[in-house]
């Protein structure tokens, strides 16, 4: 029997020792198919057993055969996802793509975006969640995430739509907060505590209670911390209930009070934001000493650490404000120079750029910042461009900028680089050919970029149609306001379609004659899909039989594929003949179209090498 022929007691045989977890069996089963429907099966059986390479081969192979297989796709994001490769998010947005009702690619690409820290992109797939679920932690998920990224009202809606105004919960408590309920927060926080005894709502109890009364607030503060050490509780809301009750104190200069109580978050493991509470309450109680020692230990501790880049300089910028307050500018940058030197970091050497830069010593300024560019061409060249861009040095500062941007290493990287050039202090923005360069960029890989990253491309989309505004050129700038609506994210931050809508309409006003660019464009592409066949094959191989052209045009298509891709695309076992045939054609005529590039786990791999 062919085994391209789909066989249904086969399938239903391989099927019933599939779902009795036999997956050996049915890896020996269907051994040799081509039958899409077993190779599925026999990949989700290697996968069930670990065997996640054979796995993944497998299913490329019939991603390759049923490109329009929404679970196909998403069986390949969980085999990528198991063996931690980024490559799974892509997978999972294209089976929901071909599928909006694949509910668990929903929800796995939900929570790799999450993961990610992309709250913004992640909240077109909860809320199909939630729309196709309606399960109560599918719609709490949302809320968190509605809440986190500032639209707690749309949260606060959502609760009462599902769950009614007065049923209680932490994310319905916190996003009532958010949009200044107080009082609402606080009675039904207070309920939640006294039926469940939960820390959490304990702690939106009090933070309610303190945005409300702080005299009151106070005085919970302490009867709760007391009765959490009479009962030894101790958990993360504990903790933060304690520092929350620091914050308070230190509002009302309570200053030893909160110092007693802050000492007992500090430790080997505690987090920077409370050292650095500890230092400023130091110099509120005019312990500048003291202050100074817990700012220069917590910088030599984070140094050890090599710890990020943000925290680092969070914590050397108010260990340089705490100076600036009762010293020079001259004189601080002689101790930030004295402290940071010492760590080759490129925070610590770019610090000691700006302490000079202040002070007003530009050659000492620059040779820092140098140095920090040369120690991370990536954080300490935008801090160098930066410096050089406020220095007047844009010429340098765009060389600087094209380095950092043609040599970022990831995606992630080429989003930080956009974000300190178009948002950061030093208006990197303005340098014309980096803005251009930042565009093109983002662009290349724009199916790869977060919200943020999507809502940054469409910024310098906007940037440019403003120029193209300015200097009459209305087709360029109705092109860009239009590619700036394309990318633009679900939930932009800053801007929005009104933002394009607003630009285009002073365009229509403006305009004394203008073609239509979208026609335009897909006339251009039209015309481009035409020529793509004409690659001359035909006319150079008149003598090929419809088998080899389907071949051919399958490897064209695909650059690649096994034998028994080709097997189910042909219909036959005769692959091996067909391509030596063609292969004996294509050498008559002087060309190469096709090669063999060895054997793999489903028989031997030919690769397209021609003209696309």
């Amino acid at each position: 029997m062919d085994n391209t022929v789909p066989d249904p007691a086969a399938l239903s045989a391989a099927l019933e020792l599939f779902n009795a977890g036999k997956y050996d069996e049915v890896i020996s089963f269907s051994s040799g198919t081509a039958d899409p429907a077993l190779m599925l099966l026999s990949a989700r059986s290697y996968a069930a057993c670990g065997k996640y390479d054979i796995a993944e081969s497998l299913l490329r192979s019939l991603v390759r055969i049923m490109p329009g297989s929404s679970y196909v796709h998403s069986y390949l994001g969980d085999v990528l996802l198991a063996c931690g490769k980024e490559e799974a998010e892509a997978e999972y947005a294209r089976a929901i793509s071909l599928d909006a009702e694949n509910i668990p690619a929903v929800r796995q690409y939900a929570d790799l975006v999450i993961s990610r820290g992309d709250l913004r992109g992640a909240i077109p797939a909860l809320r199909t969640l939630v729309r196709h679920s309606g399960a109560e932690e599918d719609v709490r998920k949302l809320m968190r995430t509605l809440t986190n990224v500032g639209e707690a009202e749309e949260a606060v809606s959502i609760h009462r739509r599902n769950f009614g105004e007065d049923t209680c919960s932490v994310e319905y408590i916190e996003a009532l907060m958010a949009v200044g309920e107080y009082q609402k927060a606080l009675n039904l926080a207070l309920r939640g505590w006294t039926e469940t005894k939960d820390t959490a709502y304990l702690r939106l109890d009090l933070e309610s209670l303190s945005a409300i009364d702080k005299d009151a607030a106070e005085k919970a503060y302490r009867s709760a911390l007391d009765s959490f050490e009479e009962a030894d509780i101790a958990d993360d809301n504990v903790s933060a209930i304690r520092f929350s009750f620091v914050l308070l104190e230190k509002y009302r200069e309570n200053y030893d009070a909160a110092e007693f109580e802050l000492s007992q978050l500090l430790g080997p493991d505690a987090d920077a934001v409370y050292y650095l509470l500890s230092a400023e309450i130091a110099a509120k109680k005019e312990d500048g000493e003291r202050a100074s020692a817990i700012y220069r230990s917590l910088i030599e501790s984070l140094m050890a650490k090599d710890t990020d880049w943000e925290t680092a300089e969070l914590v050397i910028d108010r260990y340089t404000a705490f100076l600036s307050a009762v010293r020079s500018k001259e004189e601080v940058a002689g101790v930030i120079s004295v402290v940071l030197s010492v760590y080759p970091q490129a925070v610590c050497l770019a610090k000691i750029g700006e302490a000079y830069e202040n002070a007003g010593a530009s050659l000492q300024a620059k040779d820092w910042f140098y140095r920090a560019y040369r120690a991370d061409y990536l954080r300490g060249g935008l801090a160098y461009a930066g410096y050089l861009k406020r220095s007047g040095a844009g010429r340098e500062a765009d060389t600087v900028i094209r380095y950092i941007v043609t040599n970022a290493a990831s995606v992630s990287d080429l989003e930080y680089a956009a974000d300190v050039i178009l948002n950061g202090d030093s208006a990197l923005y303005q340098l014309e050919k980096s803005r251009g360069l930042v565009q093109k960029s983002l662009a290349g890989v724009s199916e790869r970029l977060t919200s943020k990253g999507r809502e940054m491309l469409a910024a310098v989309y906007l940037y440019s149609a403003v120029d193209a505004l300015e200097c009459g050129n209305y087709e360029d700038c109705k092109w860009f306001c239009l590619s700036g609506i394309d990318v633009l994210p679900c939930y932009p931050e800053t801007i929005s379609i009104q933002d394009f809508s607003d630009i285009l309409a002073r365009v229509k006003g403006r305009a004394i004659s203008e073609r239509p660019i979208l026609m335009e464009k897909a006339a251009e592409a039209s015309g481009e899909t035409e020529e793509i066949p004409q690659s001359g094959e035909e006319e150079i191989l008149p003598n090929l039989d419809e088998r080899e052209k389907k071949l051919l045009a399958f490897l064209r298509e695909h650059r690649e594929a096994t034998e028994m891709d080709l097997r189910s695309v042909l219909d036959t076992r005769r692959v091996a003949g067909i391509v030596n045939g063609l292969l004996a054609k294509t050498a008559e005529f002087g060309v190469t179209l096709i090669e063999k590039r060895g054997v793999g786990e489903r028989g031997e791999v030919y690769g397209y090498v021609g003209r696309r």
